[in-house]
């Protein structure tokens, strides 16, 4: 039987790319309530940060370190 997968893995899977994405399509793709899916992924270890893009809009973005 498949694993379903969780809220972090959806989120780690969209934010791998390293690109900012909007709060509006973390929403969309992960769950209206994303932040806590946020708060777990840091907790793994993950380092994602945010930026303010207006008021009241923030995107997200995963740190991708690169392994020479």
């Amino acid at each position: 039987m498949k694993k379903k997968k969780t809220k972090v893995d959806l989120l780690i899977a969209l934010l791998r790319d390293g690109r900012w994405h909007s709060a509006d399509e973390l929403a969309y793709q992960i769950s209206f309530r994303f932040g806590d899916a946020i708060f777990k992924a840091r907790a793994k270890g993950y380092s994602i940060e945010m930026r303010s893009v207006s008021h009241n809009h923030n995107e997200y973005r995963l740190v991708v370190t690169k392994v020479a």
